[in-house]
Formats: C-alpha cells, structure tokens, sequence
C-alpha cells in the first residue's frame, strides 16, 4: 500500500459498522482519510470538506465527500488485512484529487501539524 492508494476497509469501530473507503495518507503509520456518502454535520468540517464526483474516482458511484479535518489511524491488522485481499483495493487517487484534497487540509488550523504535514508531503 502507498499513500493514496484507496482501499475498502470493514470498520468494526463505527457506530454503525461497515466497509469504508479509506485513502491512505501513511502506510507505515495507517493513516487514513474516509470517503464519505454524506458531507460532514459539523459547520467548520463542512466549510472545507473535499467533494468528489463519481465521475473523477473510478469506485465511486455517486458524489462522496472526504473531510481534511479528520485524520484516522485504523488498526494495522484491519488496514493490511483489507489490502491483502485484491478486491479490496481500489486503485489511487488522482493527482489533481490530491491537490484538492491536500488544499481542503491546508486550509485549515484543525489538522495537528504532524498530521498535515503527513498530506502535505
């Protein structure tokens, strides 16, 4: 796995627990962006989230949302364990995708500064 592979990981720790889209910021640490079906409830969260159209990510079938204020690590066995399974992976992000996404995170002050800098680079 590299950074901005995307790759659908069961998530038992949600509140609903399900698969995820999940883009990988750091394999070596499992950090990881959500791709979301809805825009995130909080105002400052919604004010930069990142929207994708179905049309600019190959797996997405509807536009989806990837909020910059949230950087996840996910559990090394559930992240390495999905990327085993070739089903699971999902291709990378595009470039100009990457640009959006790292200016959603750079637009911002909620990201520790470890965190962007781990999108930045």
């Amino acid at each position: 796995m590299q950074k901005w592979d995307v790759v659908r990981i069961y998530c038992p720790f949600l509140t609903n627990p399900h698969d995820k889209y999940c883009i990988c910021i750091c394999p070596v640490t499992n950090r990881f962006f959500f791709i979301n079906s809805d825009p995130p409830q909080f105002r400052k969260a919604r004010q930069v989230v990142v929207s994708i159209e179905s049309y600019e990510a190959h797996v997405l079938n509807h536009t989806s949302y990837v909020d910059t204020t949230n950087l996840l690590t996910i559990e090394a066995a559930l992240a390495q364990g999905a990327w085993a399974q070739e089903d699971r992976r999902c291709g990378s992000i595009a470039p100009f995708l990457q640009d959006r996404i790292k200016e959603g995170a750079n637009s911002h002050n909620v990201l520790h500064a470890d965190d962007l800098a781990l999108v930045l680079s």
